[in-house]
């Protein structure tokens, strides 16, 4: 399934029949078995379908990041501990400056976000790219972004400049839209969604209304964006019922929806999360 080609760096090769989610699952696998050996990774090659990416320590930040929630992810320690190290970086959220810098051709649909952070390991499974959407009228006390709240904040951005930004690395596996509420600009994020399943990458949205609110909203767009989404982890966040060890959510109220399921079969399906080893069929296991 691999080989190491590099003193200091990690050569993987597919086999044909691997998907491409499976494919950088196994990446991540495979990188952390490696950093938990203490051996230092300066560069990761990876070939996928013949196409081959080259991913340099120092031009992406998931080898650091691994290195640091290494033990979260060999079970070796708490996903408490890695959430709260990556939750710490959501202070301030960064790269508005250099996607309005972009020289693009502008599409006139206007985003207002209050954010971006590239490779998240806690907004969903696998490595992910996350849009802090700026409005939310759920204010919810103990929020760990107030200052997505304001609907005047932020910053807009055209559409455009969002994405050329998506994905930003080869091993992102998918992008997730949290907030500020995403559903309050769900128009402008349909496009965004278009774009982003026409990469063949997944979606996930973190709301705070709860699918029940989201089937009878009397927006229109709400109800195509919910059609592009594979996960909605649903309602807000409740601070007597926080808690930590929750994988992707932080609130024991809210809820992982599989959207294709709970709209095919009328009511809600919660997601199972697909566990990939080489040489083994995956395995679904509820969160």
């Amino acid at each position: 399934m691999f080989d190491v080609t590099h003193v200091n760096g990690v050569k993987i090769i597919y086999s044909p029949g691997v998907s491409e989610e499976g494919a950088r699952t196994l990446a991540m696998e495979e990188i952390t078995r490696f950093s938990r050996a203490g051996k230092r990774l300066s560069k990761v090659e990876i070939s996928i379908d013949g196409e081959d990416y080259v991913i340099k320590s120092w031009e992406v930040s998931p080898i650091r990041r691994i290195r640091r929630i290494t033990g979260y992810l060999a079970e070796t320690d708490s996903w408490n501990s890695a959430k709260l190290a990556e939750l710490r970086d959501r202070v301030t959220h960064h790269n508005l400056v250099a996607l309005q810098g972009k020289a693009v051709q502008e599409t006139g649909i206007k985003l207002r976000l209050n954010g971006m952070v590239y490779e998240s390991v806690v907004d969903g499974p696998g490595l992910r790219d996350v849009l802090f959407v700026q409005g939310c009228p759920h204010r919810c006390s103990g929020c760990q972004n107030p200052g997505s709240w304001d609907f005047g904040g932020g910053t807009e951005v055209d559409i455009a400049n969002v994405l050329v930004s998506l994905p930003s690395s080869p091993l992102v596996s998918g992008i997730t839209f949290s907030g500020g509420e995403p559903f309050c600009q769900a128009a402008a994020l349909v496009e965004v969604a278009q774009h982003i399943k026409s990469l063949g990458l997944n979606l996930w949205i973190y709301t705070g209304y709860t699918w029940e609110e989201l089937l009878a909203h009397p927006d229109p767009a709400v109800k195509r964006l919910l059609a592009l989404t594979d996960v909605v982890v649903d309602g807000r966040f409740v601070q007597a019922e926080a808690d930590l060890s929750l994988p992707f959510r932080g609130s024991r109220n809210q809820r992982p929806i599989d959207v294709r399921k709970s709209l095919g079969t009328g009511r809600v399906v919660l997601w199972e999360q697909e566990i990939y080893a080489a040489e083994a069929p995956p395995r679904r296991v509820a969160v």
